[in-house]
């Protein structure tokens, strides 16, 4: 993102946020998937003043559990606006969306489908697929969705119990690196429809999922989601009909409209190279950052010039006591930074704040919108 406030100062450790971006980014989305719903899935980032930018720039919210639906509460989301993502929860959860008006309810187990509909009866489902995830940096597959093969049983099983089987969803994994893996997708979608079409039903809606990726440093990244949508919507039109299409951006919405900034506390040479240790660190506010499954390499610069020093790699720590508090060993900055300058990282809007941790006692950074 284009920053122009990074020069801006607070106490850090401290978040950013442009809630001009925030628009922009959800626009984009539109403007890409026309007919679409969009829910955001605010798994991503729950800070009050994004999803208030979103709900007033007309998103939807994918939710994953009564806390964050208290959240939405707090700014008057309607029911209407909310579907219920999480493939598995408790009975006492689902009952207090129902209560609360929620309508549209995510499954991929009978299990799941009976307590849907004992506490939340006459409802709408829609049941998640497994789909190959294999160029995703996070998948999903493991632990989430069925197979193609019990998609059709699962939503007569539905019907049978009072439910409307409205849907299928699938999600390709977070941070997808293949372009065509949603088009892809789509031909297992295209078998459970046909196989339905003989069991009577046709759904209402298609869910695309996420994953839709942030180009970070580290990553060689060339989804571009226009095109990304133009192969999706080709495969949309060869379906045996055409149902309604959602879609649950999360860090394809939210990364690249904030920045962090960190100040440096501590400098030291090892046998490696030369280690700047910083007030925020992977547990308070950059977890992506630690190595699991494909760690996260943020664009990072200092917010200062150098003054002609030229520029050197640099390992950059947190400040807890914990070995794994590594941000990343290959920062290229100045030469001639030290204690008391400031870092900025890029792009950190998303799974960041959600997951910040007091670990050793280190609050989760302060942060501004503008």
């Amino acid at each position: 993102m284009k920053e122009n406030f990074e020069n801006i100062n607070y106490p850090t450790p401290f978040f950013i946020f442009s809630k001009k971006k925030i628009n922009e980014k959800y626009q984009y989305f539109k403007q890409n998937f026309p007919d679409s719903q969009v829910f955001y899935a605010m798994k991503a980032n729950s800070e009050i003043e994004v999803l208030q930018t979103l709900l007033d720039a007309g998103s939807g919210f994918e939710v994953g559990s009564i806390y964050e639906l208290e959240i939405l509460k707090r700014i008057g989301v309607s029911p209407d606006k909310i579907i219920y993502g999480s493939a598995l929860k408790s009975s006492d959860h689902i009952k207090i969306f129902f209560e609360y008006g929620v309508r549209i309810f995510a499954f991929d187990s009978f299990a799941e489908l009976q307590k849907i509909a004992i506490v939340a009866p006459g409802s709408k489902v829609y049941v998640r697929l497994s789909v190959d995830d294999a160029g995703s940096v996070f998948q999903f597959s493991e632990k989430f969705g069925t197979d193609k093969e019990s998609v059709t049983p699962m939503l007569v099983e539905a019907k049978q119990l009072g439910l409307k089987p409205a849907g299928i969803s699938f999600h390709v994994g977070s941070q997808a690196s293949n372009p065509d893996a949603w088009s892809q997708a789509l031909n297992d979608v295209e078998i459970c429809m046909n196989q339905l079409i003989k069991e009577g039903i046709t759904i209402e809606f298609i869910n695309i999922g996420g994953g839709y990726p942030c180009a970070y440093s580290s990553d060689v990244i060339n989804t571009e989601l226009n095109y990304v949508a133009e192969k999706i919507l080709t495969r949309l039109n060869s379906l045996p009909y055409k149902p309604k299409m959602m879609l649950e951006p999360g860090r394809g919405i939210i990364a690249e409209t904030s920045i962090a900034v960190a100040t440096i506390i501590g400098k030291a040479s090892r046998k490696e190279g030369t280690w700047l240790f910083l007030d925020l660190g992977v547990y308070n506010g950059l977890f992506e950052a630690l190595a699991f499954q494909g760690s996260t390499r943020y664009r990072v610069t200092s917010q200062r010039q150098s003054f002609n020093s030229g520029e050197m790699l640099y390992s950059l720590a947190g400040p807890t006591g914990d070995s794994m508090d590594v941000i990343t060993r290959e920062a290229l900055l100045p030469k001639d930074l030290d204690v008391g300058d400031k870092i900025i990282f890029h792009d950190v809007g998303a799974y960041s704040l959600v997951v910040a941790s007091p670990f050793n006692g280190f609050p989760k950074p302060a942060v501004y919108f503008v």
